[in-house]
């Protein structure tokens, strides 16, 4: 016999009512007893992340964990998860998850046991860049976290939900080049450019938090770069062996817009034997197809932009991220731009920590009742 839903409804309301007030209280109870605070902002990437606390840490993980296979893994690498730069180097022996595709958490587009282990990755990724920051016992956390521009509402929700289960009290989610905007303090007038791995994303300041029409994600970014420079090589040298991992390590010593007397010069098996490969003319092609994606974002915001204020956003373009390093490319934006009536391009001078570090200072200038609020929540 089925029961009526309403009747399971209001008995299941009756039943979690009284453990969601314990868990309420006993969450506030837990802040009260901490008697510091400490602020973090967090670069939250699909290849890297960045983590700036007010304690004066700065640090950069890959956004990769991985666990041991077997036995014998884990007697040589422990049971604990491994992150990063040292789980790629240890991948024959662990298991491994990328916790983030195209900037935002894989798990919601993932099911059964594939959906709880990337889930379960993102808050070990997560409970990682926290320990990173050196939090003592009685400080209270307050993160802001940086999302790509267009990220779903639902994926904003669950980036604050599994990082307050790894043990973050308070949590905001911005956009990434709004919180590069931040640090820059280029709030008003401006266009922010962030090129990572799984986006290129484009937010218009014009003095007031950015609205959606004022952002725009482009998802072929640094990862579309790699797969285009795979298949380049693999078409001028089949016979080397090669994977994604070496093609980035490749794409971000070498890329560049010009070619020049200086070449890319990598070192790939062929038959087992480490052979000399010329990829110049693969890297700058690959690296390319990004320009005009870029250049039209521009376009885009500001062609919907007040027309007084056109030329304005058009002079005050700053690019951040790992992208923004590819050699040539401040020339072969304004370049691109000469088509718009013309602009000036800017290269923020710390790429990597700008926008944790316009997360972190967000965090700092948010009213503390505010944050005390959100972790009693």
């Amino acid at each position: 016999m089925e029961r009526n839903p309403r009747t399971m409804n209001k008995e299941t309301r009756r039943k979690n009512t009284p453990v969601q007030v314990d868990a309420k209280r006993e969450s506030a109870g837990i802040l009260k007893s901490k008697t510091g605070v400490l602020h973090v902002g967090i670069d939250l990437g699909t290849s890297r992340s960045a983590v700036a606390a007010s304690n004066g840490v700065r640090e950069m993980v890959g956004s990769v964990v991985g666990w041991p296979k077997d036995s014998v893994s884990a007697k040589l690498n422990g049971a604990a998860p491994i992150f990063g730069d040292e789980a790629l180097e240890k991948r024959m022996a662990l298991n491994i998850c990328y916790p983030l595709v195209d900037g935002n958490l894989a798990y919601p587009d993932l099911e059964g046991v594939q959906q709880a282990s990337s889930r379960n990755a993102a808050i070990q990724l997560m409970s990682h860049l926290k320990s990173l920051c050196g939090a003592t016992a009685d400080q209270a956390v307050y993160a802001v976290v940086g999302a790509p521009a267009e990220a779903t509402k639902e994926n904003k929700q669950a980036i604050i939900a599994l990082t307050r289960e790894a043990g973050i009290d308070g949590v905001m989610v911005v956009s990434e080049p709004f919180a590069v905007a931040y640090a820059l303090d280029a709030l008003e007038d401006a266009i922010v450019i962030d090129i990572g791995a799984g986006t290129i994303d484009l937010c218009r300041m014009a003095g007031t938090l950015p609205e959606h029409e004022d952002q725009i994600t482009i998802f072929k970014a640094g990862n579309f770069v790699d797969r285009a420079m795979s298949e380049r090589i693999r078409k001028s040298y089949p016979q080397a062996q090669f994977t994604l991992n070496m093609i980035r390590k490749a794409k971000e010593r070498f890329s560049s817009l010009l070619e020049s007397e200086s070449r890319a010069i990598v070192y790939f098996p062929v038959d087992g034997v480490p052979t000399e490969i010329d990829v110049t003319t693969e890297v700058c092609e690959a690296v390319r197809l990004i320009v005009p994606e870029v250049v039209d974002g521009i376009r885009q915001l500001v062609a919907t932009f007040d027309p007084e204020f056109q030329e304005q956003i058009r002079s005050r373009v700053f690019v951040s991220g790992g992208g923004s390093q590819i050699f040539g490319l401040q020339g072969a934006l304004e370049e691109g731009l000469q088509k718009l009536g013309g602009g000036k391009v800017y290269i923020v001078d710390d790429p990597i920590f700008t926008g944790a570090q316009g997360a972190l200072k967000l965090a700092q200038e948010m009213p503390l009742q505010y944050w005390q609020q959100l972790g009693s929540n």
